[in-house]
């Protein structure tokens, strides 16, 4: 029988200190109690009023800035109630009346210089329309 060679040699292996033995269970700091959960918060909505008051705000701004400033001062009153689409509802029926005011007077300012430039013609001003 042949006997197998013996293998190197390695070095001994190199002690440490000895490192501490831990329990079997660890040992944690007791955790405070768990808080209540907070209350769910509460579901804003929309009202018609304001709904109303957007709408009419494209179609007949007056009304619909009128609406919106109704919508928003009951909407204030009400926690449940968001207050958005009554200010984009103020919002553009403002918008929409300057546009309405600024169309008007450069109409009236267009109307004065016609008259003015026909009535400083010799024959005045010819093929003139109900509204130049």
């Amino acid at each position: 029988m042949t006997s197998q060679p013996p293998g190197p040699q390695y070095p001994a292996q190199p002690t440490y200190p000895a490192q501490p033995q831990y329990s079997a269970q660890p040992q944690y700091a007791t955790l405070p109690p768990a808080q209540p959960p907070y209350p769910a918060p509460v579901q804003k909505t929309t009202s018609g009023l304001s709904i109303t008051a957007f709408v009419l705000a494209f179609l007949v701004a007056p009304v619909g800035l009128v609406l919106g400033i109704v919508a928003l001062i009951v909407d204030a009153r009400r926690p449940d109630r968001t207050k958005g689409l009554s200010i984009a509802a103020i919002g553009v029926a403002i918008v929409l009346v300057a546009i309405a005011v600024v169309l008007l007077v450069i109409w009236i300012l267009g109307s004065l210089i016609a008259d003015v430039a026909c009535g400083e013609l010799a024959g005045g001003c010819p093929n003139r329309g109900p509204f130049f």
